[in-house]
């Protein structure tokens, strides 16, 4: 009998004839490949590990739950943040329809991708009814609650074990932010962060993240709930004197500066081997102030050793001031395309030290 599945009945405290027939039932059992390194496939998830080859392994589906408030008005934070943003366009729905885009702009931002097509193992996204799968252009983001357990990992959220530096210095910046929302929320509901941005290369998409906010604003929503988070979080209102300022940009996000990122998330999923080895070296070379970034798809900590024509040649030759740690941590966070299921998407967390 497989070796992970007795470990995971002594685990479970289940007899391994119990255990067995539902393993082989289970979606979230993984088989490896015989190349090197090995390259793990599953139904829902595809990466390579650079580790001997084991025989096989088990990933266990995990409950989505948010991490606990620290009080009763965090909350309220947190249900008057749902309501709004609930109602508000920058939400996707499990269709998502208002993040549509034409035909022409989806090759415009495949193209810019570098990844007019990808083919994956597993249905990470929802196909459409001509089977066509996910490329740079599919849209899919965290949910809300998702964006909960993001911010906990990263050491943003109130019940964080994980803080360093000065929280008043902390800048969450979510390079490729569709609709919006995660930057929006993480500015509702994370008093301590001085700015938060995010950068999205589709117009139509930026469009709706602009529209969102401007409507917060307007209606005083924003200001109202950021002064309620400040309670909610024991702050008082002389504790933040500024107004921390939110930016959504569009544009390509290896034209933004994130020198002073501390925080980063990048929606990787779809993001072909070549973009993944140049935000390696964009990050590594200009973010300075980074602490944690999370990505969806493990990164080519391995840099190039020569330069190679076109785009990319503009990130050759630059100097290292931070190294992203080669061991990065998973967790499972809830994402739009994940939701129905009850289960999350593995998210990659990466520790940044800086060089000296």
């Amino acid at each position: 009998m497989n070796l992970a599945i007795r470990i995971a009945a002594a685990i479970l405290s289940v007899p391994p004839d119990v255990l067995a027939p539902m393993v082989c039932r289970s979606r979230w059992i993984c088989e490896y490949a015989s190349d090197e390194p090995c390259c793990l496939t599953c139904t829902h998830l595809s990466i390579t590990l650079n580790h001997p080859r084991p025989t096989s392994t088990l990933i266990f589906q995990v409950p989505m739950i948010a991490p606990p408030p620290q009080n009763q008005l965090e909350m309220q934070l947190r249900d008057e943040i749902d309501s709004v943003l609930s109602g508000s366009c920058c939400t996707a729905s499990n269709d998502a329809p208002l993040f549509a885009i034409s035909q022409s702009e989806s090759k415009f931002v495949d193209c810019q991708s570098g990844l007019p097509s990808v083919s994956t193992d597993g249905d990470l996204f929802a196909r459409s009814k001509d089977d066509i799968k996910p490329s740079p252009s599919t849209y899919g983001e965290v949910t809300m609650l998702g964006s909960r357990q993001l911010f906990h990992h990263m050491g943003l959220a109130s019940s964080s074990s994980y803080k360093q530096g000065n929280e008043r210095d902390y800048q969450f910046y979510d390079l490729g932010s569709g609709g919006g929302r995660l930057v929006i929320q993480s500015h509702l509901e994370l008093p301590h962060l001085s700015r938060s941005v995010g950068i999205e290369l589709s117009s139509s998409r930026h469009s709706i993240a602009m529209q969102t906010w401007e409507e917060l604003e307007q209606s005083g929503n924003a200001e109202r709930i950021r002064r309620f988070a400040k309670k909610a979080w024991g702050k008082e209102d002389d504790d933040f004197n500024d107004m921390p300022s939110i930016e959504l940009h569009e544009g390509d996000l290896f034209k933004l500066d994130i020198s002073k990122a501390t925080h980063i998330y990048v929606s990787s999923l779809c993001f072909s081997e070549d973009m993944l080895e140049r935000l390696v070296e964009k990050v590594e070379s200009e973010a300075i102030s980074l602490q944690i970034l999370a990505s969806l798809r493990l990164l080519p900590l391995q840099r190039k050793d020569q330069c190679i024509d076109g785009d990319e040649a503009a990130m050759c030759g630059k100097k290292r001031l931070v190294q992203l740690g080669v061991n990065p941590w998973m967790e499972f966070v809830e994402m739009s395309w994940t939701k129905a299921r009850g289960d999350g998407c593995p998210v990659y967390f990466y520790s940044a030290t800086k060089l000296t």
